[in-house]
C-alpha cells in the first residue's frame, strides 16, 4: 500500500527579516461547525460537554480540548484541531447529533505564522484590523488585498493567517511585499 505524503499549499514557504518572520505551517484539521436554527440551547450545552468551554464570542478564539475554536460568524465556529483526522467532521458530527453540522475545510486553506517583534508593525498596514488594540486570543474574518483571511491573533508577536488555498500564492505575494516595504529590505 503506498503511503501519501501532504503537500502545504504554499510549499513549506518561510522568509525571515530582522524582528519578524513569515512561516507557512501544517495546522492539523480545519472544521466548519454551524448550529441547527433552532437548537441553539441544545448545541451550547453540546459543545461545553465535548469541548469543555462554553462556545466563543464574537472575536474570540478558545483552547478547547484538542485545540482551538473561534467564533466565525452567527451560529458558526471554525475547529482548529491538532493532529491528522480526515474523519475529523464526521467524528465532531456524531458528537452533536442533531444539534449541528460540520464540514472538514482543511484542504481549502493556507496558514502562515507571522512572528516577530515587527508583526502588528507589518500587519497594521497589510490588514485592516486594529490588532493593536485586540485582545489575545482574537480572532476574525476579514479580506486583505481582496483576498479572505482568518486572522488569529495568539499575541503581539504571534499571529496566524489562514487564507483560501486557491488564492494563497497571491495572498503570500502580498504580504512579503507588505513586509519588505515596512521592514525596509
Amino acid at each position: 500500500m503506498s503511503k501519501l505524503i501532504p503537500t502545504l499549499p504554499l510549499n513549506g514557504f518561510e522568509k525571515t527579516w530582522p524582528g519578524f518572520a513569515i512561516k507557512e505551517h501544517y495546522m492539523g484539521e480545519l472544521v466548519s461547525l454551524v448550529c441547527v436554527l433552532g437548537e441553539e440551547d441544545k448545541f451550547a450545552a453540546s459543545f461545553k460537554k465535548i469541548f469543555g468551554k462554553p462556545p466563543p464570542k464574537p472575536n474570540e478564539m478558545v483552547e478547547v480540548k484538542g485545540g482551538f475554536a473561534m467564533w466565525s460568524g452567527q451560529g458558526q465556529y471554525m475547529l482548529l484541531l491538532s493532529g491528522e483526522n480526515i474523519h475529523a467532521d464526521t467524528d465532531i458530527a456524531s458528537k452533536f447529533k442533531d444539534t449541528a453540522y460540520a464540514t472538514l475545510q482543511s484542504d481549502g486553506w493556507a496558514s502562515l505564522y507571522v512572528k516577530g517583534g515587527s508583526a502588528l508593525e507589518v500587519l497594521e498596514r497589510f490588514i485592516p484590523l486594529d490588532l493593536r488594540r485586540a485582545h489575545d486570543n482574537f480572532a476574525a474574518r476579514t479580506s486583505s488585498h481582496h483576498i479572505a483571511v482568518i486572522v488569529l491573533k495568539f499575541s503581539d508577536t504571534e499571529i496566524q493567517l489562514l487564507t483560501p488555498r486557491s488564492s494563497a500564492q497571491s495572498f503570500l505575494e502580498g504580504l512579503v511585499h507588505t513586509a519588505s516595504n515596512v521592514l525596509g529590505v
